[in-house]
């Protein structure tokens, strides 16, 4: 059984990454995405010592669960809300 485990690193001014962070769950969007089939983890992550950036641990059954998510239309409502605070992302996949 194949398993994906992504690291997204979200960087951008403090305040923005709370709010990100705060609409992300307020809004639905990340139980939406951990209700999805194949999804293990996705889960947002502070720095303790305060950088300006927020981790995003997700795991993921296989390949096929992966992009069945990287499908679904709450994707685009990501990427805008993303988009509108100014986050700029990073990904490491590990296999």
């Amino acid at each position: 059984m194949e398993n994906i485990i992504l690291h997204v690193y979200y960087t951008g001014e403090r305040e923005s990454l709370l709010s990100f962070v705060k609409e992300m769950q307020e809004g639905g969007l990340q139980a939406g995405v951990k209700s999805e089939d194949g999804c293990g983890q996705y889960d947002y992550f502070f720095p303790a010592d305060g950088g300006d950036y927020v981790v995003l641990l997700e795991n993921w059954r296989d390949a096929a669960a992966l992009q069945a998510h990287m499908n679904q239309p709450r994707m685009a409502e990501i990427r805008a809300l993303k988009d509108k605070l100014g986050l700029t992302t990073r990904i490491e996949r590990y296999e």
